[in-house]
């Protein structure tokens, strides 16, 4: 037995670890890969008389004027610009129009004038409604703490007089 040991193997029992890594990609590879039959696809799915998006569409280019270079000026002469503003400085400033509806009454009829004042008038109202509201409000408030203050000045009154009092005087305002 001992002789065994002493021994060496002429080929070890273990497989290389790198080989083994080399065949188990090649194989990996192979399954994981997917082979097409790009002509079986083209003649199935895609008939001769269509072309799925490979349209060519024959369209007339954008007219575009590019600049001639010879005729382009470089700009504004300055001199020419200065001998303008200087012309200009005689005259007064143009003013643009503003666009004024009272310049509009006097092409109107007077049935349209009436009827134009007639809107305005609404269209104020309309708008001034939101305060007339509010001060609407405010008045029944003031109205409500009124009728607060006399209802509690009557009771205040009423309990300090007699019963028979307060008859005669809720008599009194009834007739």
């Amino acid at each position: 037995m001992a002789d065994n040991l002493q021994k060496r193997p002429s080929k070890g029992i273990l497989k290389n670890s790198s080989s083994f890594d080399k065949q188990d990609s090649r194989n990996a590879k192979k399954s994981k890969e997917t082979k097409w039959d790009e002509m079986n696809i083209i003649a199935t799915l895609h008939p001769a008389d269509k072309d799925y998006g490979h349209m060519k569409i024959d369209e007339p280019k954008t007219p575009y004027n590019y600049r001639d270079e010879s005729e382009s000026e470089d700009g504004l002469d300055a001199a020419e610009l200065a001998e303008k503003i200087r012309l200009g400085t005689d005259k007064p400033p143009k003013v643009m129009q503003s666009d004024d509806s009272d310049d509009d009454d006097d092409d109107l009829t007077p049935e349209e004038r009436a009827k134009k004042r007639e809107f305005e008038s609404k269209r104020k109202k309309h708008y001034n409604e939101y305060y007339a509201v509010k001060l609407a409000r405010k008045l029944l408030e003031e109205e409500e703490e009124e009728d607060d203050d006399e209802e509690a000045e009557k009771q205040n009154s009423s309990s300090e007089s007699p019963p028979n009092s307060t008859r005669q005087d809720n008599d009194k305002r009834c007739e």
